[in-house]
C-alpha cells in the first residue's frame, strides 16, 4: 500500500490483526499492534484493543487478555459492553469465576447495560464452572430487572442445562414447566435439554413423552435430538426403541455423531443394533 502512496489507517491495520488473530497467530498480530501502527503514528482505538484482546482470549493467555483490558483507559480508550463480554468469556474459560464477577459488577459501575450476549456468557460461565446455584440467583436478576433484555429463551436454556449436568433434574423440570407462564415457548434446544437430562438420570420414559410433546408442538427434532436420545436408550439397554429412532433420523437426512457410534459399537452384541453399527461405520468411520 505504501509503494502506491496509498496511506494505511486504523481500519487496515484492525483487519490485519483480525487475521492474524483468526489463525491464532498472536505474535504476528502483536506486532502490528506494537509496531506498525506506531511507525505510521497512528493510534489504536477500541476495535484494536478488541481484536487483541479476543485473540488472546481464544488461545487461552488470560493475562495477556487482561493486561490489554487494563491499559485501555491508560491511553484514554473506554472498554464498551464487546471488550468487556470478551474478557467475561475468557476469564470464565480460564476458570476465573471470581474475577468474572468483578468485571460484571464492573461493566455495570461505568454506566454499561450488560446486553443478551453478557447474560449469556455469565449464565454459561458460572453453570459451566460449577456455579449453578449462582447461575438462579443471576437469573432471578435478569427476570426481576425487566428491560430489553430480560426474557429470553437462551437464558433459560443454559440454566436447564447447567441444572441438568449438576444432577438437578428436578430444578430443571421447574424451570421447564414455568416457561409458558414468562410467556416463553420451548425450543428446539430446549426439548433436547430436557431429553438429554432424562436420559442421564434413566427416565428413558419420560424422555421419549418429551420427544413426542415436541413433535406435537410443531418442532422437529435435529440431528443432536435424534443423538441425544439414541444414546439415551442404548445406555439404558433399550435396543429396540435406539433402533427405532436410528430409523427415523436415517430417514430425516441425520447421521449418528462419533458418541453414538461409540456406544452402537459398544452394543454390538445385539443383534438389532449390531445391523445399524453395519449400515452406519463404513460412511461415518
Amino acid at each position: 500500500m505504501k509503494q502506491q502512496n496509498v496511506n494505511p489507517n486504523v481500519v487496515t491495520y484492525n483487519s490485519l490483526m483480525d487475521g492474524y488473530c483468526l489463525q491464532g497467530r498472536m505474535d504476528e498480530a502483536r506486532s502490528v499492534f506494537d509496531s506498525s501502527m506506531a511507525s505510521m503514528n497512528i493510534a489504536p482505538d477500541v476495535m484494536s484493543y478488541n481484536i487483541l484482546i479476543n485473540g488472546y482470549c481464544k488461545k487461552k493467555k488470560i493475562d495477556e487478555a487482561m493486561h490489554m483490558f487494563r491499559e485501555m483507559p491508560r491511553r484514554g480508550l473506554q472498554p464498551n459492553i464487546v471488550t468487556y463480554n470478551t474478557v467475561l468469556q475468557g476469564l470464565f474459560r480460564g476458570g476465573r469465576c471470581s474475577e468474572a464477577l468483578e468485571i460484571f459488577d464492573e461493566l455495570q459501575a461505568v454506566g454499561l447495560k450488560p446486553d443478551f450476549y453478557t447474560y449469556c456468557n455469565m449464565l454459561d460461565g458460572l453453570c459451566r464452572n460449577d456455579r449453578v446455584e449462582r447461575a438462579l440467583l443471576l437469573l432471578d436478576e435478569i427476570e426481576n430487572k425487566g428491560g430489553e433484555h430480560h426474557l429470553h429463551i437462551s437464558y433459560y436454556n443454559i440454566v436447564m442445562d447447567g441444572l441438568c449436568e449438576a444432577k438437578n433434574l428436578d430444578q430443571a423440570r421447574i424451570i421447564f414447566s414455568d416457561l409458558a407462564s414468562k410467556g416463553l415457548e420451548p425450543n428446539v434446544v430446549t426439548y433436547t435439554i430436557m431429553i438429554k437430562g432424562c436420559c442421564q438420570n434413566g427416565l428413558l420414559y419420560e424422555a421419549q413423552d418429551l420427544f413426542q410433546r415436541m413433535k406435537e408442538a410443531s418442532l422437529a427434532p435435529d440431528d443432536l435430538t435424534y443423538n441425544v436420545i439414541v444414546r439415551g436408550n442404548l445406555k439404558g439397554g433399550k435396543y429396540e426403541v435406539a433402533s427405532m429412532f436410528l430409523e427415523e433420523m436415517d430417514a430425516k437426512g441425520f447421521s449418528p455423531d462419533s458418541f453414538t457410534l461409540e456406544l452402537l459399537l459398544d452394543s454390538e452384541h445385539n443383534s438389532t443394533v449390531f445391523k445399524m453399527f453395519q449400515k452406519w461405520a463404513p460412511s461415518t468411520l
